[in-house]
């Protein structure tokens, strides 16, 4: 039987990804080829690991149809029925309670099954590069492998919480960042310059103007901005250092395990106690 996981060990982002796919191709509503494939491979596999679980529940409903003829001679019609009927209600609730606690579970290899229909950025395809040398490797143990996965789910985490303050910033800057701001505001004084009209010259001048205040907003934050895509960064390299350890160890190339999860903790550290300071500029941003 392989490990199962919850959302507690494989990141929600990959978690509610996998069960997407395979929820939209147990609908039926799938019209993309590439998540059919994923999804027929995910059932090979799914069956491959529950078959045993399915049969055990189909057999469960023959003591409840091998009943009947006990209860006709020993009870009346009415309390055959009621008795049958609890039966099958029971049987089918408990299928579904067996089949929504197993939505709360995901094995490794019915991660790998659809992760070609997955919708990753690089991160989250570093993550899952990370976990799958860590399956692979036999020279950590059990306790070491849950170290190694929770340290990457956290480096994940905080992954994601960037990229939300990075898409906020530029959001709340109109959708550009500084360069592009810049590029505008020099465009719009350019066309002023050029413009022989007084009415359409101080058209651009105002429309420069506005564009510098919006910059001017930015500007407040242009150090925050920065600081998360260093950190986005450090945690791009992090994960690209972790992955290049866990697969010389799942190779068996080095025998030293716990050298190089001492950065990986220190980086998230560091980007943890910042990211505090980063959320408060934007909401400081706001309030202008």
């Amino acid at each position: 039987m392989s490990a199962r996981y919850t959302p507690k060990e494989i990141h929600p982002s990959i978690f509610e990804q996998v069960l997407s796919v395979t929820g939209g191709y147990m609908s039926g509503n799938v019209t993309d080829s590439k998540v059919t494939a994923a999804g027929n491979k995910h059932t090979q596999v799914w069956m491959a690991e529950y078959w045993k679980g399915i049969l055990l529940w189909l057999v469960l409903i023959i003591p409840v149809i091998a009943m009947l003829p006990w209860l006709k001679e020993h009870v009346g019609k009415p309390a055959v029925l009621a008795a049958f009927f609890s039966g099958i209600i029971a049987w089918l609730s408990l299928g579904y309670w067996g089949l929504q606690k197993n939505r709360g579970l995901l094995t490794w290899e019915e991660i790998e099954a659809v992760r070609s229909a997955l919708d990753l950025n690089e991160n989250q395809t570093l993550y899952l590069d990370c976990l799958r040398y860590i399956e692979e490797c036999s020279i950590l143990d059990n306790e070491q492998k849950k170290t190694w996965r929770a340290a990457l789910y956290q480096a994940l985490d905080q992954a994601v919480t960037l990229e939300k303050l990075s898409s906020e910033m530029t959001h709340s800057a109109g959708g550009k960042d500084h360069a592009e701001s810049l590029a505008e505001i020099e465009r719009l004084e350019a066309l002023a310059d050029r413009s022989s009209d007084p009415v359409a010259q101080k058209a651009y001048t105002e429309s420069a103007n506005l564009a510098r205040d919006r910059m001017a907003k930015w500007d407040g934050v242009a150090v925050q901005a920065e600081r998360t895509e260093a950190h986005l960064e450090l945690t791009r390299q992090t994960l690209l250092k972790t992955r290049d350890t866990l697969k010389s160890l799942s190779l068996e190339q080095q025998r030293t395990v716990y050298v190089d999860l001492e950065p990986l903790r220190a980086n998230l550290g560091r980007i943890q106690s910042d990211a505090f300071e980063i959320q408060r500029a934007i909401e400081e941003l706001r309030e202008i």
